[in-house]
């Protein structure tokens, strides 16, 4: 019997582990529902037991989640959000709103979980044995289940149509974030294809909310809620503006911003509550912990799903105010996330050219409000990645703000080559040392910036999760 749930997750991560890469061959054998929903039956149909609300999407999952179950936990309900990945510890992917970490129960869980599994592990469709991601799947519904969860928030893993998560029935709500090129190898090569598989999160007769949208991946997702007879609610139809206002009392890490509404737009069929007059217009200001304009979108789509689950929560209910003071207490490891304020040293884990864009310009929001020296840039990519747009942007297309770039080694989960990586920032015109030891490369960095110059840190999950480690061990 297990001691600690380090133990158990040393056994999860002993399994086929799909985030360290993807198998040879039919990837069919690895991502399939059967599979899943044969193990969530021998344990008794866990994922059943709370409500449940569905995310995927290429990027802003993980905040618009936690922005959702901020607001709800408002109200009284015990909200359970699964997330991925972590940065340090997988209990990261295990977050009860308002509550520590429940070790004690999640031990109970994970024996409870090891100890069944003998049954029935070895015989399940496609490979046999469960994979890392399907059994950490299990893990959050049954932990969910042993503490009394009203509700779940799901994020998926990759894609959505064969994820591990979508075993769930009935959700109360389906959410599409941000839709972009990525594991083009499982997903497609067109944001169309990709959009077909998250898509497939989507039942019938599901409300579902999206972010805004490419219009191939719009039409995608509104041509399965025809489908599935599903109410459909687009945050470009319901918010017409979101404004940048001025600092926030002067603080260094918030972030204000003002939200327009107009009257929500359905596409039917549609539930009729969702039906309000189009027309209607109402602002409102809220302040936020993580920076960029993308964060201001991710908080708006989940007031939108939030206020339509828990209607006390919208503008004339007893706890709007709750609400909104909730969301702005929020901070998420590797999310923006403020490891020192003045001078700022920020961690955020965008590894795409889309996302690199929009954690940039959230840095330089912030450093812009302030007389700062000169930032440093300390940037890691994994192999695979388009570091060369990523390193286009960052440089501000060879205009760039850091007065040096360390490039480093993202850890050692994937393959990756720092001297490649640094030759997209040197074709950019900026000054660039490679150190691949990345405790080198964190001193360096520093010792560059001297207690007066702010840090960005990006590129990779893998990267700032190593810089947390480092942090967590005095090393800073």
């Amino acid at each position: 019997m297990i001691q600690t749930l380090d133990e158990a997750f040393e056994i999860f991560e002993s399994c086929t582990n799909l985030e360290r890469g993807f198998p040879p061959g039919n990837p069919n054998r690895i991502y399939r529902l059967d599979r899943m929903r044969r193990l969530c039956d021998h344990f008794g149909n866990p994922q059943e037991e709370f409500k449940k609300i569905h995310i995927a999407g290429s990027k802003g999952k993980g905040s618009t989640a936690a922005y959702i179950g901020k607001l709800l936990a408002t109200t009284g309900a015990r909200i359970g959000i699964y997330s991925s990945p972590h940065l340090v510890d997988y209990r990261e992917r295990f977050l009860i709103i308002g509550t520590e970490f429940p070790e004690k129960t999640a031990l109970e869980t994970a024996r409870q979980l090891l100890e069944n599994l003998t049954d029935i592990n070895g015989k399940l469709p496609g490979t046999g044995k469960t994979t890392t991601f399907e059994l950490l799947t299990l893990f959050a519904f049954l932990l969910f289940r042993n503490t009394n969860c009203d509700y779940a928030i799901l994020e998926t893993g990759l894609g959505g149509r064969l994820d591990a998560t979508n075993v769930i029935e009935h959700p109360e709500a389906v959410l599409i974030t941000s839709i972009e090129r990525e594991h083009t190898e499982i997903l497609g090569n067109h944001i169309h294809e990709i959009a077909k598989e998250k898509a497939g999160i989507i039942k019938t007769s599901s409300r579902v909310w999206t972010a805004k949208l490419p219009a191939s991946a719009q039409n995608i997702i509104r041509l399965r809620t025809r489908e599935t007879e599903s109410s459909l609610t687009e945050l470009a139809e319901r918010l017409a503006k979101i404004e940048e206002l001025p600092n926030f009392n002067n603080r260094v890490n918030k972030f204000a911003w003002k939200l327009k509404w107009r009257g929500l737009k359905t596409v039917p069929p549609a539930s009729a509550i969702n039906r309000i007059p189009v027309g209607i217009s109402t602002s409102e200001m809220i302040h936020l912990s993580m920076g960029g304009y993308v964060q201001a979108e991710n908080a708006a789509l989940a007031l939108l799903v939030a206020r339509s689950l828990e209607p006390s929560l919208d503008f004339d209910g007893t706890r709007y105010t709750a609400g909104i003071t909730a969301i702005e207490q929020l901070s998420l490891p590797g999310r923006f996330q403020f490891l020192k304020v003045n001078p700022p040293i920020i961690l955020d884990g965008a590894h795409t050219p889309r996302s690199i864009a929009a954690a940039y310009e959230g840095f330089v929001q912030l450093t812009s409000r302030y007389t700062f020296d000169s930032p440093v840039l300390l940037f890691g990519s994994v192999a695979g990645k388009n570091h060369k747009s990523m390193a286009r942007i960052l440089c501000n297309n060879r205009n760039p703000i850091f007065k040096k770039i360390i490039v480093s080694t993202p850890g050692n989960f994937k393959p990756s080559n720092p001297r490649e990586v640094a030759k997209s920032f040197v074709s950019q015109g900026a000054d660039v040392e490679v150190i691949p030891n990345i405790k080198k490369a964190w001193i360096t960095t520093l010792k560059l910036a001297d207690n007066t110059r702010p840090i960005f840190i990006t590129g990779s999950f893998y990267m700032i999760g190593e810089i947390a480690s480092l942090k967590n061990d005095g090393w800073a």
